[in-house]
């Protein structure tokens, strides 16, 4: 193992997550789009804002409280869906931001679904599994508004399958309607598609790959792919390029890094188990230790921004030396960051068109659960191929009839799509 350490990369560079950035974005768009002052000022605020304090027992008996949060950004195509989390720092505000770029992803999606999103401010880790399975029923039995017909989860960072189950059945009494269908992301026991847990990963891994080969003309067989973010999207993303022929030359955890040439790359099977366990790092033969800073400014064609983290800003933008940068993460690039990518040439793909499949698949098990067609495996997954294609070719339409970037076009596309529904029932 060759380790190479210097004190610029070894230093971290990630934040907290630009969530602020979605409403920069949206109000952009809304501008270009001339839309009516009212409908403007509509998609500028969240329909309904909840803080609820959530109270659970702890192992030794003590009493927990924590902020949980639940924002619903803009119903008007339908029922809204959107990210629940567990992060110690989530605030209401965070919770805003993502709701309205889940409105937009949503709508991108062609799926008739508003933006939601909430989570829990506390830190799972530090949670045993039974603390965690009484928070999510404390939670589930304080939020107001959830139902298949109204409100449904999303699993997200810091939670899972099983948080959407525990959830689910906290419930039961409560909706009405098939309690199921309260969230999505379940495990196939109750009810949820195998490959849903990976749609996030699958889906910027298959975003990836149309914008490279499409528009910058590059076969991802013979393409360099930097990862930054070893969470299960990035994993999985990841694995999904490798096979698809790509060559991941390094990818990077919060705390430490791993390059490899670009003739033989990592292998994205086992490099991300040893980065999520940086003592065991020193073990893997077929890579360099780095810092992270090493992966972000790494040589590549694509780089993938799948941490929950800004990682690029203004401030660092000019070391990005990638032609491709894919946010697979909301609030990774701030606007500062846009801009500097941008003016230097480089493409930056943005979170509410490579997400894009989270939204589908959450619709295609809803429709499931909800009883609403009998789909079998192999047609979600035609299906949710189809839709991704299609999100990505009618933000290229756009961006090309009407000169602007991959996010200009997308925030264009799906608010313009919110806006014409609005226009429908005023």
């Amino acid at each position: 193992m060759t380790i190479h350490t210097d004190s610029a990369s070894d230093e971290r560079s990630r934040t907290a997550p630009d969530l602020d950035a979605p409403w920069t974005y949206a109000a952009t768009a809304a501008q270009r789009l001339s839309l009516p002052d009212g409908i403007e000022q509509r998609l500028m605020y969240p329909d309904h804002r909840q803080r609820i304090s959530v109270q659970f027992e702890r192992d030794d008996g003590t009493l927990g409280v924590c902020d949980g949060y639940r924002v619903r950004h803009d119903g008007v195509r339908g029922p809204y869906v959107g990210p629940h989390r567990y992060t110690d720092a989530l605030t209401g505000d965070d919770c805003a931001g993502l709701a309205a770029a889940t409105t937009v992803s949503a709508a991108l999606a062609g799926i008739p679904f508003g933006g939601a999103a909430g989570g829990v401010a506390v830190d799972p880790t530090a949670l045993s599994r039974d603390e965690r399975v009484r928070l999510t029923k404390s939670y589930a039995a304080a939020v107001a508004g959830v139902g298949p017909h109204s409100d449904v989860l999303v699993p997200d960072i810091g939670t899972d399958e099983r948080t959407m189950a525990q959830f689910a059945d906290a419930v039961v009494d409560r909706v009405d309607g098939p309690h199921d269908a309260t969230v999505a992301g379940k495990p196939p026991a109750l009810g949820g598609f195998r490959e849903i847990s990976r749609a996030d990963g699958r889906s910027v891994a298959s975003v990836t790959q149309d914008v490279l080969e499409t528009d910058h003309d590059r076969p991802l067989s013979g393409a360099t792919i930097a990862v930054y973010g070893t969470g299960h999207r990035g994993a999985t993303a990841a694995r999904l390029l490798e096979f698809r022929g790509g060559t991941v030359v390094a990818m990077c955890s919060d705390r430490a890094g791993l390059t490899a040439p670009d003739e033989t790359g990592l292998d994205t099977d086992l490099a991300p188990s040893y980065l999520q366990r940086p003592a065991t790092l020193a073990e893997y033969d077929d890579g360099t230790i780095v810092g992270t800073r090493d992966v972000l400014e790494r040589n590549v064609d694509v780089l993938v921004l799948a941490a929950p983290a800004t990682t690029v800003t203004a401030a660092n933008a000019d070391t990005v030396r990638a032609d491709v940068v894919v946010e697979g993460a909301t609030g990774s690039v701030t606007p500062g960051g846009q801009r500097a990518l941008e003016d230097r040439g480089i493409a930056v793909v943005p979170d509410v068109l490579a997400t894009v499949g989270t939204m589908v698949a959450a619709r295609l098990e809803w429709v499931r659960t909800a009883g609403r067609d009998r789909l079998s495996e192999a047609r979600v997954a035609n299906e949710f191929g189809y839709a991704l294609t299609d999100a990505v070719d009618d933000v290229r339409d756009r961006r090309q009839r009407c000169d602007l970037s991959w996010r200009e076009a997308a925030y264009s596309v799906g608010l313009s799509r919110v806006a014409a529904a609005h226009e429908v029932v005023r």
